[in-house]
């Protein structure tokens, strides 16, 4: 009994609980989604040597925020051997800093 009063005196907390998970899963699915096309995009331009491709993006990549600058230079580490990909801890950091101090 007690559950179920608990429920009809926070059902107002819980639904904001409830709804604010679904949002975080739709997020993260929508930024792995995203990371997977742009995983896609690397491979192809990797594999068909597009050096055409690689110098235009170098030149529109500093139009770019700075979260899809980070996000271009991730894709590249993880897809190039030569270089290494940030830590995922540092990664993690780096969006908690961002969303702190409002980077763009």
């Amino acid at each position: 009994m007690s559950i179920v009063s608990f429920v009809m005196e926070n059902w107002g907390a819980l639904l904001t609980l409830l709804l604010a998970l679904i949002a975080v899963v739709k997020v993260t699915a929508w930024g792995r989604a995203n990371a997977a096309a742009l995983q896609l995009i690397i491979d192809i331009i990797e594999q068909l040597q597009l050096r055409t491709v690689k110098q235009e993006v170098a030149r529109r990549q500093t139009e770019l925020p700075a979260i899809a600058q980070d996000a271009i230079t991730d894709a590249v580490a993880v897809a190039d051997v030569k270089q290494t990909p940030l830590p995922l801890i540092l990664r993690i950091g780096r969006e908690i800093f961002r969303g702190l101090f409002g980077g763009r």
